[in-house]
């Protein structure tokens, strides 16, 4: 009964434009999620939030599908319950937009299981998220369906749930745009989460047909009998409940500091990794090469954390906040940016090598002060190699200004000629009297 049940199903005409639209989301981005399971996972459910339009006007679509073929008198006379017809086209909504999913959660896993880096255990808790979304999206289709006429109720159904999804996606936390290695997605409350959307199913099921097509044939006929409207009444409110508790909880926690970071560095500075990111340790490895050949008036601190690993100032997770002053030194590495890495470097080691004036008012100069900006800027490009920054900023024009001439530096191709010229500054700087 169920596979005649989906090969008839009306959803199946959708699925081939959800997968190609989850697909093309998935690859036609930028690909730093390869090699780390908790991106790869992440970007693997965004697509469940930006096709959710789709799998809503699908449910939609499905439920309205005997008031267009003009069989709803037939539909009516059957032996069979409401409930129960109605419940087959939901099951096979979910079931093609699951698959979807699947398939989306699959093609991603190919790409990262070729390095098998560690991290594999977070997948669940993404996967749960996006299929919440696929869940929740059919349930809200299906009553829209049941509740407005005419061939615009698929229409009106996916764009005021993209709306929605979108508006209330982030605040949430319905789906996450990426998977950063110092958190993850806690399962039992994506468990708990799904269960209750599935309830909002059994209810969007159960909810009376408000469309004005069939209320017509039925005349006198009751959708739900007189007497099981309040225990229909009361489910629906204790699922709403349940819902609104679920979606109160937060899904994103920390994860725990590892004992087993990936710490590679020489005599002047050591970097640590999570384990997750063993992929970036060359692209760290060059950072550190280019670290000790700096003049030793640049005193770079001696060991850099990636963030999670010692210091977690603004985790979502308030058990496992620090907030201690006294902590390494820390940078976030971000979609597999080297220039996430050096700028935090940079800023701590300039720090660090200079001598500041005591007071609020005292100061060495705005040329000189603007020669130290330039070197921070300059030091940020060399560590990573040269090249231009993979971000961009709303800073005066002045002040971009002074970018473009530290980046220009840095890519001149001169280095022994830039080490000296930060030995300067820095001796230029020290040396200068407060005024």
């Amino acid at each position: 009964m169920w596979f005649l049940t989906l090969r008839r199903s009306p959803v199946r005409w959708f699925v081939p434009f959800a997968l190609v639209a989850s697909l093309a989301v998935l690859l036609v981005r930028d690909r730093y999620w390869i090699g780390v399971w908790s991106e790869t996972s992440a970007a693997a459910q965004i697509p469940a939030l930006l096709v959710s339009g789709l799998s809503a006007a699908a449910a939609a679509w499905s439920v309205g599908s005997t008031a267009r073929h003009g069989t709803v008198e037939q539909t009516l006379a059957s032996a069979l319950p409401r409930w129960r017809r109605e419940l087959s086209g939901v099951v096979g909504a979910l079931f093609y937009f699951a698959v979807v999913s699947l398939a989306v959660q699959a093609v991603a896993v190919a790409f990262t299981v070729r390095t098998n880096p560690p991290g594999f255990g977070m997948w669940a808790g993404y996967l749960l998220m996006g299929l919440v979304v696929t869940v929740l999206s059919v349930a809200f289709g299906h009553v829209i369906g049941k509740w407005l006429s005419g061939r615009f109720a698929a229409a009106v159904a996916g764009l005021s749930w993209f709306i929605v999804a979108t508006y209330l996606g982030q605040s949430l936390a319905l789906t996450v745009l990426s998977g950063p290695v110092y958190e993850q997605v806690d399962e039992l409350t994506m468990v708990v989460r799904l269960l209750a959307a599935l309830a909002l199913v059994a209810v969007a099921v159960m909810v009376p047909s408000m469309d004005s097509a069939t209320r017509a044939v039925a005349s006198g006929a009751e959708s739900v009998p007189r007497r099981s409207r309040p225990l229909v009444l009361t489910s629906a409110v204790a699922v709403f409940l349940l819902l609104f508790a679920a979606m109160l909880g937060n899904p994103i926690t920390a994860r725990q500091p590892t004992t087993a970071a990936l710490c590679q560095g020489a005599q002047r500075v050591v970097i640590c990794l999570w384990p997750a990111h063993e992929k970036y340790r060359a692209m760290v490895s060059g950072i550190i090469d280019r670290a000790e050949r700096l003049p030793p008036e640049l005193k770079i601190p001696p060991h850099f954390d990636e963030y999670g690993l010692s210091f977690r100032p603004f985790s979502t997770d308030s058990r496992n906040v620090d907030l201690t002053t006294d902590h390494l030194p820390y940078f976030i590495l971000t979609e597999g940016s080297i220039w996430s890495v050096s700028g935090p470097i940079a800023v701590e080691t300039v720090k660090n090598s200079l001598t500041f004036c005591e007071g609020d008012v005292a100061t060495k100069g705005q040329q000189l002060n603007d020669t130290v900006t330039e070197l921070q800027d300059w030091l940020e490009a060399y560590l990573a190699g040269g090249g231009r920054p993979d971000y961009h900023t709303s800073a005066a024009a002045e002040r971009k200004a002074i970018a473009s001439r530290a980046i220009d530096r840095a890519n001149s191709g001169d280095i022994a000629a830039q080490l000296s010229w930060a030995a300067t500054v820095i001796k230029d700087y020290n040396g200068a009297s407060c005024r």
